[in-house]
């Protein structure tokens, strides 16, 4: 059988022996023989069975071995983290170079823990929830955003999408890793940006207003010379004060709208875009 195998490659192999004993075709099979047939009870409809059916047999397993390889493609050569663990004992089973670069953990090193090992004491409860969450094995797909750490103690937030599947015999999640700590560190700050804006109008539309309408009033007055020259003092201390309150406010302005702020960075091409 060795010998056969290693000039047959992948096709398949049948066995025709007059050698009857059951655990010599028992051990045959497990030695990769696709099929055991004794000469005594050989006939060209049973022969012509047993190659078709091998045949067949034969090419449903290459094409689940092309399978197997395309999907360790995809998970391992995915520029996103990706790791399946067991939903039984919540032990890692894989993780792929994306994870064990982002993650900065070692592929050893992960193969000994389990995935809440990688999350914040405070963030285990909505784990916990997330796992009650019934999933049926291949049908429905999970989305949800957590926080992580990395090995150096580093938080991160996370866009975590999985599903649910058999894997090497163990009931399994497949998980795609999303890092969305700088996107959210945006909106965040886009939000305070928006914010202050809001003040800033807010500011301009009523508080200038009554400052502004004093020394519009005070002005109009003294250009009607409705004031005795005893007020001037009084009608001048008002416009001192008046602008006063306005060089304030305009102050305040300037400095919430120093605050807002965006940065930006250039892509490959030298574009600038919104970080």
């Amino acid at each position: 059988m060795e010998e056969i195998e290693s000039l047959a490659k992948d096709k398949p192999i049948i066995i025709l022996t007059g050698y009857q004993d059951v655990n010599f075709a028992v051990k045959s099979l497990s030695l990769g023989a696709s099929d055991y047939l004794v000469k005594d009870v050989l006939n060209p409809t049973v022969l012509s069975k047993s190659i078709l059916y091998n045949i067949e047999r034969n090419k449903i397993l290459v094409n689940l071995k092309d399978s197997e390889q395309r999907y360790a493609n995809l998970f391992h050569f995915s520029p996103l983290p990706m790791w399946v663990f067991d939903r039984e004992t919540l032990k890692f089973m894989d993780v792929n170079d994306a994870a064990v670069d982002h993650y900065g953990y070692s592929f050893e090193e992960f193969m000994e823990m389990d995935i809440t090992q990688i999350r914040p004491k405070e963030e285990l409860p909505a784990f916990y929830q997330s796992m009650k969450i019934k999933k049926e094995p291949y049908r429905n797909l999970y989305v949800g955003e957590f926080i992580h750490s990395k090995k150096n103690g580093e938080k991160i937030k996370v866009e975590v999408r999985s599903n649910c599947f058999e894997f090497q015999g163990r009931p399994a999640e497949l998980i795609l890793v999303n890092d969305i700590t700088e996107r959210s560190q945006h909106i965040e700050a886009i939000e305070k940006q928006n914010e202050i804006l809001r003040e800033i109008a807010w500011t301009q539309s009523h508080v200038v207003r009554a400052p502004l309408a004093r020394l519009m009033g005070l002005v109009n007055a003294m250009k009607d010379n409705r004031f005795k020259n005893n007020d001037k003092e009084m009608f001048f201390d008002h416009i001192l004060k008046s602008a006063d309150e306005l060089d304030e406010i305009i102050k305040s302005v300037v400095n919430k709208s120093q605050e807002v702020k965006v940065n930006y960075k250039e892509d490959e091409t030298g574009v600038p875009f919104n970080r």
